[in-house]
């Protein structure tokens, strides 16, 4: 089933967008449906509303927040820009792996695709064996071989287990033989293994149920359900863009006119002429219109009738997604995506916050992993997602500084909940803002302008 999930994600599937249509001399012709590509749009939109710049990862100190992100954003990792793609594709195919290993005194991630993990120990749906496997060749075409790495991981009684394996073939559909691994892999370890509390792998996966395979601990994508959707949308796009074709303005004339007539110039040579631009696609030349005038035939494009039926499409689509009613619109020239503030009430906010829990969980495990093999000390991990397409975040602090203003929520409390300071953090913090606005701030004021003697002061009369 991943196989034909991936397809629709790659918005070529062999057996619907290539077709055969019988032509009206009875012969047939093959035929390329056009795509919205829908599928890849949802995933898009989804991991969007998941993941963006303004989430933040931050232990408990801040110099320890900094390694982690070293690591994250380091060349090798890229985590800014690979996690995102990586999210998108685990919303497609229904399952994906990240893995972390040291190489060359690195901390490294690995950002794997379903299609190429088997998973062989678990418990429900909580997978703590699993298999990756990848291919590479080496050679020219006529001495090419053929290699395949496998990676068995483990997480058993407090221990986390690696091994990785290599075999060599000189056929693509054969395994081959079992070679020495560091042959071609010479800085990456063997075999680890090692205590920890938490599995050096995580696996990624969409939070709706597998309605397809009851029985396996592999996830669901989020377009599995809505095949039949994405067909209908294409079918309809796909006519859409035909009728501009087939619904073309044409003029019929005799097959006579457009013949080529001899004329004679004032020398007395023959030249042949045409007095119709045979390029020219709007003109039909047929047989048995001798003697009558030109006929025009001007086709009604049925336009709006075709943009009602794929909104329509579209409305129920994102609706079975998790997406609400109205969330894609097209005009005729593409799809738009809703970019109004979604409610606190909507599907859309519902669908967001519901895969922020396993989002939130795999980050945690990771970021735990990372800490682990690069010995960063923390006593809490603190992720918090960015609600901005909810309500604007200036506009959160706003609030927020107006309730502490009017001394509804504490200091402590406004900069905790509004500016996502840790705990820790708090106090060291107030004392240095403090401490840098004693000389300039007026007596009697905090550092946001409060008097710290309300009362006092209104009752103190004017001079």
């Amino acid at each position: 089933m991943m196989a034909i999930w991936k397809s629709w994600y790659r918005g070529n599937v062999n057996d619907f967008h290539y077709y055969n249509r019988k032509m009206a001399d009875g012969t047939t012709k093959k035929c390329e449906r056009l795509t919205m590509n829908m599928p890849k749009k949802i995933c898009e939109d989804i991991s969007k509303l998941e993941w963006s710049e303004k989430v933040q990862i931050k232990l408990d100190k801040k110099k320890n927040t900094e390694r982690l992100l070293e690591v994250l954003d380091s060349k090798e990792n890229n985590f800014m820009t690979n996690f995102p793609a990586f999210l998108e594709r685990v919303f497609a195919l229904g399952t994906g792996v990240t893995v972390e290993y040291k190489k060359n005194d690195k901390t490294l991630i690995d950002y794997i695709d379903g299609d190429i993990v088997i998973p062989y120990m678990y418990t429900n749906s909580y997978i703590n064996g699993l298999i990756t496997v990848s291919r590479f060749t080496k050679g020219t075409e006529t001495n090419k071989k053929y290699f395949t790495h496998i990676t068995y991981h483990e997480f058993k009684d407090g221990k986390y287990t690696k091994l990785n394996e290599l075999y060599k073939s000189s056929t693509d559909n054969t395994l081959g033989r079992e070679i020495d691994f560091n042959s071609e892999f010479p800085d990456v370890i063997e075999f680890e293994s090692y205590e920890t509390d938490t599995p050096h792998f995580q696996v990624w996966k969409p939070l709706i149920a597998n309605n397809f395979d009851t029985d396996s601990p592999m996830g669901l994508s989020i377009l599995a359900n809505h095949i039949d959707k994405f067909k209908a949308i294409d079918t309809k796009y796909d006519s859409f863009n035909r009728e501009f074709v087939t619904g073309k303005k044409r003029v019929l004339v005799d097959r006579t006119t457009v013949k080529k007539k001899a004329e004679s110039d004032a020398e007395g040579n023959i030249n042949y002429v045409s007095y119709f631009d045979t390029d020219d696609e709007v003109y039909v030349a047929i047989s048995g219109m001798e003697n009558q005038p030109v006929k025009e035939i001007d086709f009604t494009l049925r336009y709006e009738e075709h943009i009602n039926s794929i909104n329509a499409d579209l409305n129920y689509l994102s609706a079975g997604v998790g997406l609400g009613q109205n969330f894609y619109n097209f005009e005729g020239q593409g799809v738009k995506t809703a970019t109004e503030v979604v409610s606190e009430n909507s599907d859309t906010y519902r669908t967001k916050k519901h895969h922020e829990i396993m989002v939130n969980d795999c980050l945690y495990d990771l970021v735990k992993a990372i800490c682990y093999l690069e010995n960063i000390p923390y006593k809490s991990i603190n992720i918090v997602f960015d609600d901005s397409i909810i309500e604007d975040e200036n506009a959160l602090i706003k609030r927020g500084l107006e309730l502490y203003q009017n001394k509804v929520i504490s200091l402590e409390k406004f900069m905790q909940k509004y500016l996502h300071y840790e705990d820790s953090e708090i106090q060291e913090e107030i004392a240095r803002i403090e401490s840098e606005n004693k000389l300039v701030q007026p007596e009697g004021l905090d550092f946001f302008g409060m008097s710290e003697n309300k009362e006092k002061s209104e009752t103190t009369p004017n001079e």
